[in-house]
């Protein structure tokens, strides 16, 4: 139904287009014509030929031609698509509009061109030359302002594409974090209440916490970072429920209350920290968390011990991580940096994202 709607609208404006484009034919010394008859089919002819050209312009040169970027074929074929117009134009006026309407129409043909037969007309000799360069601009201006709309909106067309298949990247990423995350946190609270822990209830209130914002934020655009910090602080709070004295916490953020950064962007880097650097340590591990935030740019860093005994099971960059990579590049692209560094003792991830005027 909103499609038929659609191509309803379109031949509308259409018809109103043609309409126009037949008015300014007529032009405005329609009273040197004979009869309304003789002004009709020769603006008429005009606006047939015209919209021949558009036709063969926009559906046939412009998707085979220019849509292929063969700029120099689209436009001989133009000029040649013009030049047979002209000639059309030629044929009925020697044929038809100077023998039907002599004393108007064929005035100054037959004043100026009465020597010439139907073929020197068409030869390009002399005069002839001038009257088919002549309605050139004529015949092309319609098609010019056809062309124009076709690719703005084609441009449009893609642009919205792009968005949409951004915007689908970028719900199957957060897709494939948030259910591991929250399967994560649920495995801490399932291990508390094997234990009978008072914190049990503490846990569930920190994850309660967490889901609201995981439904309510994390398809979102972008959310104030107040809101990813406290966040962040509810999912360390059940991590150092679930090790105890085995991790050592450190988070400090400095932010500009009103700025804004794309919801659990930073959630990986943590997971990560508590998944390497605490997990598989047997002694005290440590995890320093510093995010600073201004109105040029944010900065996330963090960093934690590694255990002298380490077994990773990834060669590659975890799925997480890379979720995280493909967002800012979605997100962020040449806005952002990321470094990572790994020593024997420490992984650390610093995170730079640039602001411009549109993202804060």
């Amino acid at each position: 139904m909103h499609r038929s709607s659609d191509q309803s609208r379109k031949r509308s404006l259409l018809i109103a287009f043609w309409s126009v484009v037949f008015l300014v034919n007529l032009g405005p010394e329609w009273q040197r014509y004979s009869s309304i008859r003789e002004g009709v089919e020769v603006a008429g002819l005009a606006t047939v030929l015209q919209w021949f050209v558009a036709l063969v312009a926009l559906k046939l040169l412009l998707p085979r031609l220019l849509d292929k970027n063969r700029k120099l074929a689209f436009v001989v074929s133009i000029i040649a698509t013009m030049f047979l117009a002209s000639e059309i134009y030629i044929l009925v006026s020697y044929l038809y509009l100077e023998s039907n309407y002599p004393d108007t129409y064929g005035a100054f043909y037959l004043a100026n061109l009465a020597d010439l037969s139907i073929w020197q007309r068409l030869g390009l000799s002399g005069m002839i030359k001038y009257i088919i360069l002549g309605k050139w601009p004529m015949l092309l201006f319609p098609s010019a302002l056809l062309i124009s709309v076709s690719f703005y909106e084609r441009q449009k067309h893609i642009l919205e594409l792009r968005e949409q298949k951004q915007v689908a990247e970028l719900r199957a990423l957060k897709g494939q974090l948030n259910p591991h995350f929250i399967f994560n946190t649920l495995n801490n609270i399932y291990a508390l209440a094997l234990c009978r822990s008072e914190q049990t209830a503490t846990a569930v209130e920190r994850l309660s916490g967490i889901l609201d914002y995981v439904l309510h934020n994390a398809h979102d655009k972008s959310v104030l970072l107040d809101k990813e910090i406290q966040m962040i602080n509810d999912y360390i709070a059940l991590e150092k429920l679930r090790f105890g004295d085995r991790v050592n916490v450190s988070f400090k953020h400095n932010v500009d209350g009103l700025t804004a950064v794309a919801p659990l962007l930073f959630l990986t880097l943590v997971e990560n920290a508590f998944k390497h650097g605490v997990s598989q340590e047997l002694k005290q591990s440590k995890i320093d968390i510093i995010l600073n935030a201004d109105r040029e740019k944010v900065c996330f860093s963090i960093s934690n011990s590694k255990p002298k005994v380490f077994k990773s099971t990834e060669s590659s960059p975890s799925i997480g991580l890379k979720n995280m990579m493909k967002q800012l590049e979605l997100l962020y692209p040449v806005r952002h940096s990321l470094q990572i560094q790994e020593t024997e003792n420490n992984y650390s991830v610093d995170l730079t994202i640039q602001w411009d005027d549109g993202s804060r």
